[in-house]
């Protein structure tokens, strides 16, 4: 009978014990910022596909001290390839008369392919933000608060990918010379 009772505590033991520790899973953040400093800078190439779609004269039109800010997302899956677009809400609402956005863009940015493997199988979200560069001062900081509180893109919910933050880019615009 000793045996069974001094067998039975060492189970009990046994069990309180290996039910008492807490496995060891690190948690990662699900958004990530990164620095610039990669291989080559995904940015100069998602601005230069944006580019061809933006209307340089009705940006050159607005006054002085207006900035626009905005950004755009892409979803990147394992092979580098992009296979969604994102734009944050003020694109779609205000930004239509500086930037058009439409299939052909959509297209033309989907054409990028991601080599650097940090970005791969994630959603990449770059803030651009457009200003003169002797702006001192934001006139239209109404609209700019706006563009600021729905600079965020409009994901899928259905994406599971991490979300990569990055560096957002000042694009200081100069006047046409004629």
């Amino acid at each position: 009978m000793k045996v069974i009772v001094i067998n039975l505590c060492f189970l009990l033991c046994f069990v309180s014990t290996c039910f008492s520790q807490k496995p060891k899973v690190e948690e990662l953040p699900s958004i990530v910022i990164t620095p610039s400093k990669q291989k080559a800078d995904i940015r100069v190439t998602i601005l230069k596909r944006l580019d061809k779609y933006m209307k340089g004269e009705e940006l050159f039109n607005k006054p002085k001290n207006n900035a626009f800010l905005f950004s755009v997302g892409l979803s990147v899956d394992s092979l580098g390839n992009v296979d969604d677009v994102f734009f944050s809400e003020n694109v779609s609402r205000n930004k239509t008369e500086i930037v058009m956005v439409n299939e052909n863009l959509i297209r033309d940015v989907k054409k990028i392919h991601i080599d650097d493997f940090v970005y791969r199988n994630k959603i990449l979200i770059f803030p651009i933000l457009f200003k003169r560069p002797d702006d001192d001062k934001i006139s239209n900081l109404s609209e700019f608060l706006n563009s600021f509180s729905s600079l965020w893109p409009i994901i899928s919910k259905e994406s599971k990918r991490r979300v990569v933050l990055l560096e957002p880019l000042i694009n200081n615009f100069f006047d046409p010379i004629n």
